[in-house]
């Protein structure tokens, strides 16, 4: 098959879903690109990698300021901040002449903020990999809002995104998503959408992976570090680090003085910053490669209490054969996983720092329980995996048989 893929962001080892539905599908298929860019360092790498396996990479910068202003000339419009966020016109008519310029047999858009991009190609089949139910996540997020103005902002966006959402997914021929509480939950939408006359719209789990090649266990001395990965940008990791620092932190010190925690990952917050003021605390911002900064820790946390789909931070570090703690939220995208065997559930900071504390103090225990991880990980979550169930949903959009694709190389 001739994909044109379309991206709000570049794919790379930190955008892992789309990096790796791109890396496995050019194995049998012909796959072009089109991306936003921040213009960053980490986009430059990502881009390096990109074109070991598109046949062609289209980007268009998108800062800080464009999408601000984007944001604002969509404030009192029914389209939502999320997808205003990248509503560029240039990138709607390089995605429109691309289309064109080519037989491409099917269009893969991800995300909301990308959905809109592809609005004006209606001649080939569209796949939307809605990734997850962004109503469901703003519902969650306003529920864990302090301030007056955040819970005015967030439920603005909540209003808008009820209908946008299920709108522009009924747009696409088949749909994607990374976990079935989420699946649930825009199916739910849609129906309501439809006023019950359906949608001709399905959607389907395509759950997130990991790349148990590249995510190795590695052995490493004694260590004290506990290690938090994740783009900081992100309000709900950021939120998540603060907390743990603040209320569950102090309790690790004080039984365990030699504490360190770590926290790894791209555009971390002042609030984020502030806390490498403490010389137990180090925040690293963007980092081209975070397997040294897991491989050199005693554990992994994943105190998110808000959370949609399969969190990738939590697998990585499972595959690197890292204990893990992590709040239920975190892990109510892996059905399967069993708290005590491959991880352990903490959901508030008390059992979080004991949980913690548990682990420093008894690595043999720690060792067994990232060895189960490790195996939990290479059993059942797998990229290759994930694409084969992809590539089946592209095929039937398609409408293309199985016996015209060729094995792979």
């Amino acid at each position: 098959m001739r994909i044109l893929f379309v991206t709000p962001y570049l794919p790379s080892i930190m955008r892992v879903r789309p990096f790796n539905f791109i890396k496995h599908l050019s194995d049998r298929h012909e796959v072009t690109l089109i991306s936003l860019t921040q213009g960053d360092q980490s986009d430059a790498d990502a881009l390096h990698e990109l074109t070991r396996f598109c046949s062609g990479v289209y980007t268009l910068e998108l800062n800080k300021l464009k999408s601000f202003a984007n944001c604002c000339r969509r404030l009192l419009t029914p389209m939502p901040l999320q997808a205003a966020y990248t509503d560029m016109p240039l990138a709607k008519e390089l995605v429109r002449q691309i289309a064109d310029s080519r037989p491409f047999d099917l269009l893969h858009v991800e995300h909301i903020r990308g959905a809109h991009l592809a609005e004006q190609v209606t001649h080939i089949p569209k796949v939307f990999d809605a990734v997850d139910c962004i109503t469901r996540l703003l519902k969650l997020r306003l529920n864990h809002e302090k301030s007056v103005f955040h819970r005015a902002v967030s439920a603005q966006e909540l209003l808008k995104m009820k209908s946008y959402e299920p709108k522009t997914a009924s747009l696409f021929d088949n749909i994607v998503i990374t976990s079935r509480r989420d699946k649930r939950a825009l199916e739910a939408l849609m129906r309501s959408y439809a006023n019950g006359n359906g949608c001709k719209s399905s959607v389907t789990v395509v759950p997130n992976g990991v790349d148990c090649d590249y995510f190795q266990p590695s052995p490493n001395g004694k260590s004290s570090t506990i290690v938090f990965c994740g783009r900081m940008s992100y309000f709900a990791n950021s939120s998540a680090a603060y907390r743990f620092y603040h209320e569950a932190f102090p309790y690790i010190k004080r039984v365990c003085p030699d504490a360190r925690f770590r926290i790894v990952g791209s555009d971390p917050p002042d609030s984020i910053r502030k806390l490498a003021e403490d010389p137990s605390v180090e925040v690293t911002g963007y980092v081209p490669d975070v397997r040294p900064h897991l491989a050199s820790a005693a554990l992994a946390v994943c105190p998110l209490i808000v959370g949609v789909g399969i969190q990738n931070k939590v697998l990585e570090a499972m595959a690197m054969g890292k204990p893990v703690v992590a709040t239920e939220v975190a892990c109510k995208g892996i059905p399967e996983i069993v708290d005590g065997e491959h991880f352990i559930k903490a959901d508030d900071p008390i059992r979080t720092a004991g949980a913690a504390i548990l682990l420093l103090d008894n690595p043999e225990y720690a060792r067994r329980l990232g060895e189960h991880a490790r195996r939990f990980a290479e059993d059942r979550y797998s990229w290759k995996s994930a694409v084969r169930q992809l590539e089946g949903i592209h095929l039937q959009a398609a409408g293309i048989g199985k016996e015209r694709i060729p094995a792979a190389a």
